[in-house]
């Protein structure tokens, strides 16, 4: 197993090693990795070691880099056994496969031209982690409501892992309270991915006052969303619009955004 270069997050020291990924010996998940590559050939498998005691590494153990080079970079932490390790890496599999086969793609914000300073002000206002969550969570949320059953029918690999996690986060963000709009139409998104994926999302909300933003989102996701499903896979020019529409009705402008990669 090769070791790539060491990066620093906090103080401690997280390395990243190769993986291959026929040590855990899964025939569905080969499988997947083979339809993937043949498709973009050039995915790496990376394990992160002394991931510990790291939230964000326990809330989301697995995470892909690199989209927009074409060149992804499928990352898990150490913690994670062997059935975890399977649907962790699947789980990110899947997101390439709507990606890069079907054409889901993920959303930024536009980069204003050179010379429009009021443009190129607000480019940089608006890019902060609020920004990033929203916008990773909308497409998180529209890929989660096709790879769940996706991965179960076409793979027979289970979706325990981002279940469980999904409860834990949520149950966490339906306490925490929030100021910035953006946090908060990504709350409403969870809501609802929580909706249609565990169900019974009203006992927690109850819980806990929500605000007008957080409405507005969750009612929006239903609305713009509430089709999606491994039966009815949108379009990539059908997606986009949907996507697009669901910023609109937040109250964004469209011409703000662009899919890559």
């Amino acid at each position: 197993m090769d070791s790539a270069p060491t990066v620093t997050e906090g103080p401690i020291m997280l390395v990243k090693n190769s993986f291959d990924i026929a040590s855990l010996e899964s025939e569905p998940l080969e499988r997947l990795f083979d339809e993937m590559t043949s498709y973009v050939e050039n995915i790496t498998i990376e394990m992160v070691v002394n991931g510990r005691g790291h939230r964000s590494k326990e809330e989301h153990p697995a995470t892909t880099i690199g989209l927009p080079h074409q060149s992804p970079i499928v990352q898990f932490v150490d913690l994670l056994d062997r059935e975890q390790r399977i649907e962790a890496i699947a789980h990110e599999l899947a997101h390439l496969l709507l990606v890069y086969r079907y054409g889901l793609g993920v959303i930024g914000l536009r980069i204003p031209r050179p010379g429009d300073s009021e443009e190129i002000f607000k480019f940089c206002m608006n890019m902060n982690r609020e920004w990033n969550f929203m916008l990773g969570q909308i497409i998180n949320t529209a890929h989660h409501l096709i790879l769940v059953d996706y991965l179960k029918e076409e793979y027979g690999i289970e979706s325990s892992l981002h279940l469980q996690l999904l409860h834990r986060h949520f149950c966490r963000l339906a306490r925490e309270v929030e100021k910035e709009k953006e946090p908060l139409f990504a709350k409403g998104v969870i809501a609802f991915e929580y909706e249609r994926l565990i169900g019974n999302v009203d006992k927690i909300m109850i819980a806990f006052s929500q605000t007008d933003s957080f409405w507005k989102a969750y009612h929006s996701a239903q609305r713009h969303f509430g089709r999606y499903g491994f039966r009815s896979i949108p379009t990539s020019s059908s997606y986009q619009e949907t996507v697009l529409s669901f910023l609109e009705a937040l109250g964004y402008q469209k011409e703000d955004f662009i899919f890559f990669p």
